[in-house]
This record gives structure tokens, C-alpha cells and sequence, in this order.
């Protein structure tokens, strides 16, 4: 594979499309947004997180399956979703546009890829490693905890079988906890709802579990006996940690 090229991009007021609307584009979106691009999500359902998001009138939905000309004018197209016929046709329609496309079903085939991120005011530092997430992550990992001057997690195998409720503060991520954040990033599946900071859901690995509770005022949401449940029985086999914005 030949050598990447690292690239820092300024989206705000371009528009970026996004393909899908489950649990990956949940993640990927809000970092779209932070950075002020114009978000449009082609998908004929979404997830409560997103659904959230559009109601708020923070992105555009589209709801339907991907067609080409969806991505006329885009200047970025993020793939999220794990049908791979569905994938590389918007592959093609972005190669056609000379649109950078990233995609979640194979990295192989993109002609971009997302970095592991970590942000400490104004510095913003983005790790690939090579197609292995699990490196960018562990990178990206140790530079945050250097970044905030903070010593080394303890041992995570330590942490197997623990469940740990994190505060997501005011909605900044970066006024999360440095705790918090390492028990966050270090978590085999993360329950949130919509209040959580959305940033923080971008910077999970690839395989972690992310179960949507969102609860929207007036809209789906799911019973605190429920969270409950789910919190038991995920936690024997790994590290849950539910996140969630204070007030």
C-alpha cells in the first residue's frame, strides 16, 4: 500500500454527505458538526441519536436509499453502513465526483480513512496506524493521557467484568474528566443517550458496542429498568460504562 497522505480538513459550510443511520453514523456524525460542515444523512431510517440531531435542525435527512446525484456537490462522503454492494456504489459516484469517500464495510476501498483523535485545546492530534485500529487507538490513547499529564490507566484486564457510570459534563468533551474519558475509550460497550457529547462516541474503536437509549423529549426512549438490564448483562463479559450528559 503506498504511503498516506495526512490531511487536516476545514469543512465548515461545505457539504458533507453521510450514508447510513445506525450505529456508525451515530459516531461519525458529530464530529461532522463540530467542525460545522454541512451534514446530509441519506438513509431510510435513523437512529433515536440522529433523529434527535435532526430535529434540532443541525443536519438533513434524506429518507431513502443512496442515490448518485446525492453526492453532487458534496466535498466528502462518509459510508456507514455494512452492505458492500450498497458501499460501492456510492464508491463509484464518488470516484466519478472526485469525491473523498471513507468507508466504515472496507478500508481497502476508500480513498480516505478517519484517524483515532484525541483533542487538547487547541491541539488536535489524529493517529493512523497502518489499517490496524486497534494500534491508532492505543497510540492515540497514550499521547491523550501525556497530553493531559495524567499517569497510565491501570492494568484494563483489571477492569474485565466492571460496569462505571460516566458523567459527560456540561456537553463539551473536552471537559470531561481525564478519568472518565480513559474509562470511556477503554470500554468493550458504551450505553449512552443523547445527551452524551457525541465526540466521545467518534473516538471509540471500531469494535466497540455502542447501544443507543437516546431519550428524546416526547420521542422514543428507553425505561431506566430497561438501561438497567442491559448495564447487568453486558457487564459480566467486559467494561460497560454509560455515558451521559450532566445538567
Amino acid at each position: 500500500m503506498s504511503q498516506l497522505y495526512p490531511l487536516g480538513l476545514r469543512l465548515a459550510g461545505l457539504r458533507v454527505v453521510v450514508v447510513g443511520g445506525g450505529a456508525i453514523a451515530t459516531r461519525r456524525v458529530p464530529s461532522l458538526l463540530a467542525s460545522e460542515a454541512v451534514v446530509v444523512l441519506v438513509s431510510p431510517e435513523i437512529t433515536p441519536a440522529l433523529q434527535g440531531l435532526v430535529e434540532a435542525g443541525r443536519l438533513e435527512w434524506i429518507q431513502r436509499r443512496f442515490e448518485p446525484a446525492d453526492l453532487d456537490g458534496a466535498w466528502l462522503v462518509q459510508v456507514a453502513v455494512d452492505d458492500s454492494t450498497a458501499a460501492q456504489q456510492v464508491s463509484a459516484a464518488a470516484a466519478e465526483r472526485r469525491v473523498f469517500c471513507v468507508r466504515a464495510d472496507d478500508r481497502d476501498a476508500a480513498t480516505a480513512w478517519t484517524p483515532a483523535v484525541t483533542r487538547q485545546g487547541a491541539v488536535t492530534v489524529a493517529v493512523l496506524g497502518g489499517g490496524s485500529p486497534r494500534l491508532s487507538m492505543a497510540v492515540r490513547d497514550r499521547i491523550a493521557e501525556l497530553l493531559a499529564g495524567s499517569a497510565a490507566p491501570a492494568d484494563l484486564a483489571e477492569l474485565r467484568g466492571t460496569v462505571a457510570l460516566v458523567g459527560g459534563g456540561p456537553g463539551d468533551p473536552a471537559l470531561i474528566t481525564v478519568k472518565g474519558r480513559l474509562l470511556v475509550n477503554a470500554a468493550d460497550v458504551v450505553v449512552a443517550d443523547r445527551l452524551a457529547p457525541g465526540l466521545l462516541l467518534d473516538e471509540l474503536a471500531p469494535t466497540v458496542e455502542v447501544i443507543d437509549v437516546a431519550k428524546l423529549p416526547y420521542g422514543p426512549a428507553a425505561l431506566q429498568e430497561h438501561i438497567n438490564e442491559i448495564l447487568i448483562d453486558r457487564g459480566p463479559g467486559g467494561q460497560v460504562r454509560r455515558a451521559a450528559q450532566g445538567r
